[in-house]
């Protein structure tokens, strides 16, 4: 029998102080700051105190290249530097290769140094990242390693994965891989060059590469929420689709019931605008894939992504 250790799982020691985390929306849309608080806040992670910053203006109020986004980042430092003493965690909620991501952190690293008199001090370590970082090492960490040869709805696919006929997602030697569902087509390349930037090495969309690309909605940040809602939600699932077509199996047409096969297993929401979309993007890979497989796609928000994150490393207390 195991004997459990009392003094591991029982404690009266103080708890910790509660992670301070800034969310930083580098637009000067309030309305997009305001979106994201109820998202956070609904992780219901004990232990953490959440504040939010906007963009003050004049500002760049949709952020629709990554011109916007060095821009933004110029506009929104000389704001952030007073407040990085008061927070241990730095989210920046824009969906891009953000230079703030960089600039806050070698701020936090010096702020880190001074507070413990030397490079190898560790007591005032601060953490930062963006949206996009987050979802890209929260995806990678999603990915199956294979599915079975076909996956009928009916769950009788275990037989054959049992006597060993499983094979890699998509049937034809292929990786199980991630996309990405943003807003303006200008965000295709941009994303394809930023996930290979942050990953280090190329991921051109072969069969062997953990990335499929980014579809886009045609739509700006800030349509997301002025057009109507039924508007944004048909380009939603339309990218969608597009992007499962990306990964589609090369080997046929589809399963038994002629659905899309896709080795596409995580869809990143590729804009802090689209809280409340991962719907849409839920409707689209079942119409695709069909009930079972449609369900099995992730959906991988970069705000939860990114709080989940911080979080793990502020309390890990990495030196």
């Amino acid at each position: 029998m195991t004997e459990i250790d009392e003094a591991a799982t029982s404690s009266t020691s103080t708890p910790p102080p509660p992670v301070r985390i800034l969310i930083i929306n580098p637009n000067t849309s309030q309305p997009m700051t305001d979106a994201l608080k109820p998202v956070v806040q609904g992780l219901g992670i004990s232990g953490v105190q959440y504040t939010f910053f906007t963009s003050p203006t004049p500002g760049i109020p949709s952020i629709n290249s990554p011109a916007d986004a060095a821009r933004s980042a110029d506009i929104c430092l000389p704001h952030l530097l007073p407040l990085v003493p008061h927070h241990d965690c730095f989210l920046v909620a824009c969906y891009s290769q953000h230079p703030l991501v960089a600039r806050l952190k070698a701020e936090c690293a010096a702020v880190a140094a001074a507070a413990t008199q030397g490079p190898e001090g560790s007591g005032a370590r601060k953490y930062v990242t963006g949206i996009f970082e987050a979802s890209v090492l929260a995806s990678l960490a999603l990915l199956r390693d294979s599915v079975p040869e076909s996956v009928p709805d009916d769950g009788t696919s275990a037989r054959s994965s049992a006597a060993g006929t499983a094979r890699t997602a998509g049937g034809d030697g292929s990786r199980p891989a991630f996309g990405i569902v943003s807003t303006g087509k200008v965000w295709e390349e941009a994303l394809q060059t930023a996930v290979e930037e942050f990953l280090g090495c190329p991921t051109t969309t072969t069969r062997t590469s953990p990335f499929v690309g980014c579809e886009t909605t045609g739509l700006n940040a800030s349509e997301l929420h002025d057009l109507p809602a039924q508007e944004v939600r048909r380009k939603m699932m339309d990218a969608t689709k597009r992007l499962l077509l990306r990964g589609a199996n090369t080997d046929g047409d589809g399963d038994d019931e002629n659905r899309l096969v896709s080795r596409v297993q995580a869809i990143c929401l590729g804009c802090a605008g689209m809280v409340g979309l991962d719907s849409a993007v839920r409707t689209a890979c079942v119409e695709a894939l069909g009930d079972k497989r449609g369900r099995e796609v992730y959906i991988v928000d970069g705000v939860k992504a990114g709080v989940g994150t911080l979080y793990g490393l502020a309390r890990g207390g990495f030196s």
